[in-house]
């Protein structure tokens, strides 16, 4: 077992952005646990059966259910779910915000959630089972990662012990396809696979868009320019 722990490459900008993420992970984890791992998946899940039928069931959430393919990132099903969705967060995140800026990573990491959701949700519309989880944005910051930064340096750890250096691309490229390899064996699961995917996707064909100045141009970027 690989498990990426950081990158060994050094940022030009504090990644702000995946600190807050990692946190609000974080945060929303233990109202988790106080509140019912269980309950507060469904509440603030993404049901497909729900969302395909514009009908909330109980637990009602608070606000429009559509909201739910946005709050379901946030949510997760348990300690392995989220340390494993931080991990791979926290070595992959402040790269590719590095590459596109705070704010652009944060739209970009948000779209990227709510399409993997999508990919999930549309052939699963009968299911009454919440998505929850990250997994799908963070795919989607590792798509962006392979295709911008496919050489960059990450430490990982093999086995949890043996503390290694490979190129992204060595961890990513397989990881992809891990992916499409479960969704033909496992079919439907308890992990959303198709979500993976279809993040990851998403990720690989909106990076550049999102490295452009179509959003506005950070002011420390001019300094940037001729490190391109």
């Amino acid at each position: 077992m690989l498990i990426p722990i950081k990158t060994s490459e050094l940022t030009r900008r504090l990644p702000i952005i995946t600190i807050l993420l990692m946190a609000a992970n974080m945060v929303v984890f233990a109202y988790q646990l106080a509140s019912g791992i269980d309950t507060t998946a469904m509440k603030f899940g993404a049901v497909p059966y729900e969302l395909i039928r514009a009908v909330d069931d109980p637990p009602l959430f608070p606000h429009s259910h559509y909201l739910s393919l946005l709050t379901y990132m946030f949510m997760h099903g348990g300690f392995v779910h989220i340390i494993g969705n931080m991990l791979f967060l926290n070595t992959f995140g402040p790269n590719v915000e590095d590459i596109m800026g705070h704010t652009k990573f944060l739209i970009f990491y948000l779209l990227c959630g709510v399409v993997s959701a999508v990919a999930y949700i549309l052939p699963n519309f009968n299911s009454a089972i919440p998505l929850v989880g990250a997994s799908g944005a963070i795919a989607g910051v590792m798509g962006a990662h392979l295709r911008a930064l496919p050489g960059t340096r990450i430490v990982c750890l093999l086995f949890f012990i043996i503390r290694i250096t490979l190129p992204a691309i060595v961890i990513l490229f397989p990881w992809i396809i891990l992916q499409f390899y479960n969704l033909g064996v496992t079919g439907n699961s308890n992990i959303a696979w198709i979500a993976h995917i279809g993040g990851f996707a998403l990720g690989m064909l909106l990076v550049r868009k999102f490295q452009s100045n179509w959003f506005f141009k950070d002011r420390r970027e001019e300094s940037f320019e001729e490190w391109e």
